[in-house]
Formats: structure tokens, C-alpha cells, sequence
């Protein structure tokens, strides 16, 4: 039997979130979070047999906390969480391998493979990495969390498990992007991101700039490249991300908005006025 509730996070998702439920619900309870949607995304969930939850507002984007995770355990009546969005699917031999997890104890905390898929193209990923998708809920803690943050695992190392990276472990997150919404979308990770590094005492540098375009170039030579020309094209808008949010925390540590700029042009446009009399 399982053991496992499935949460799904969610703001206006009536395009994908059937399939995101019909892939868990026969498998545990499936639970949407949903940031306020004014779309189809309720109807839909709860015609699917999902409970539909609104979490709480935040003020601080991409951020998830301890007062939205109190009411994510208000909602989960299981051991194990599973911890989704609408445009992740998982292949029958990872919701099996979680399903047995969830009936074991010896681990409290488990990183699953992620693929993304970008452009369309889903013969090879764009991107591979990993995420704890799964854990005991009473094992994670998300005060004081960080951008893109999954909290901060309360058990023991030797008891957080990591899938192979493979095929059949691997989550699938189809990542749906024109070039319009990734710059859009990627502007506002960007000054997110160089807020809490800036928050934070992080300090722009050159060598951390380079690094992490450098990291998107290596994704294409490592298997970016079987994807052709639009492979190289992701690996080159992912880089420029990358760029953004350090060029965003330099213009943070140094002040620079557009009334100090201007600010800096008014004295030397009256230098050039004053020199007309």
C-alpha cells in the first residue's frame, strides 16, 4: 500500500494539469497547491479526484516557507510527500521505486534524477540534474529557506538516497518556453536570485560570473549537442541567464538604478549646458 501523498504546486495550469494527476492519482493521494489561479486549473483537479488547496500569499517569489509547508502537512495524511509541479511527469519505474520507498524507513530523504525538456525537443534532455522530490515530512524544515530552496534536511546522511542516474529513475520536467517567456520568466528569477545573493553578503565577482555561463556550455558539449542547433541555442539562453543575475547583483552593490545614472548624466549634461554661456 502506499504511503505517499503526491503535491502538486500550480498557478494557472488548466493546459497541463490533468496529465500531472492522471500520472499519480491511481497511486496516492494527489494534493495542488495552487498560487491563486483564475483559469480551469480547480475545476479540472477536483473533476480528477485531486484536492484542491490555495496556499498562502508570499513576499518573496520562488521562495517556499515554513508557513506554506505548515499548510501543505495540514493537508498530507501520509508518512512520505511528493514534491511536484504541473509540468513534471514520472515514468511507471520511478512511481513504482517511490511507492516502495514510501513503505521502508531506513532512508527519511531521496534525490531523484530530473530531465529537462526544452523547445520541443524531448529525444535527448536539455538539461540533466536532480531533486529531492521525495521525503518523510517530518524530516524537513523550511525556515529561513533560499530561492529555489527544498529546506533543510532535519535526518542524517545516511539516510538520504540517491537514483541512479537513469532512464527509468528519472523525473521528466517538460519546461515550456518560446524565447518572449524564458527572457520574461528569467528576468524575474534573475533579480530573485541577485536580491537574496545580495541579501545574503554574496559578492559579485568575475571568477563566479564566468563559472556559471561556463557550467551551460559544458551541458552542451556533455550532451547538449545531440539536440543540434537548438541545443546550442538553450545552452547560449541559459548562459545568458546566468549573466543576468550577476550583472543584476553588481548594479545592487553599486547602486545603480535608473535615477542614480541619471543622476550621474545630469552633472555632466550641466557641465556641457554651462559651457554654452
Amino acid at each position: 500500500m502506499s504511503n505517499i501523498s503526491f503535491v502538486i504546486f500550480t498557478f494557472n495550469e488548466e493546459k497541463r494539469i490533468e496529465a500531472a494527476i492522471r500520472n499519480f492519482i491511481n497511486y496516492g493521494p494527489v494534493i495542488i497547491m495552487d498560487g491563486g489561479s483564475t483559469d480551469a486549473t480547480q475545476e479540472i483537479s477536483e473533476w480528477l479526484g485531486a484536492k484542491f488547496v490555495l496556499r498562502p500569499k508570499t513576499d518573496k517569489l520562488f521562495v517556499e516557507n515554513a508557513e506554506n509547508y505548515e499548510v501543505v502537512l495540514a493537508n498530507v495524511t501520509t508518512d512520505w510527500i511528493y514534491w511536484g509541479y504541473a509540468d513534471n511527469l514520472a515514468p511507471l519505474s520511478l512511481i513504482r521505486k517511490l511507492v516502495a520507498l514510501s513503505q521502508q524507513t531506513k532512508y527519511k530523504y531521496v534525490i531523484v534524477p530530473l530531465y529537462t525538456y526544452l523547445w520541443g525537443e524531448t529525444k535527448q534532455p536539455a538539461l540533466k540534474g536532480a531533486m529531492p522530490c521525495i521525503f518523510m515530512k517530518q524530516f524537513l524544515d523550511f525556515n529561513n529557506n533560499h530561492i529555489h530552496g527544498m529546506g533543510r534536511f532535519l535526518g542524517r546522511s545516511d539516510e538520504i538516497l540517491s537514483l541512479p542516474n537513469q532512464d527509468e529513475f528519472a523525473l521528466r520536467h517538460f519546461s515550456l518556453y518560446d524565447l518572449n517567456k524564458f527572457v520574461m520568466g528569467h528576468l524575474r528569477y534573475a533579480q530573485a536570485e541577485a536580491d537574496f545573493k545580495f541579501e545574503s553578503g554574496n559578492k559579485f565577482s568575475l571568477l563566479k560570473l564566468g563559472r556559471g555561463m561556463v557550467g551551460y556550455f559544458l551541458m552542451y558539449i556533455r550532451g547538449g549537442y545531440k539536440n543540434g542547433t537548438r541545443g546550442l541555442l538553450v545552452s547560449l539562453a541559459y548562459a545568458f541567464f546566468r549573466f543576468l543575475v550577476y550583472f543584476r547583483l553588481f548594479e545592487l552593490e553599486n547602486n545603480l538604478t535608473l535615477e542614480s545614472i541619471e543622476a550621474e548624466y545630469q552633472k555632466e549634461k550641466n557641465k556641457i549646458i554651462s559651457n554654452l554661456n
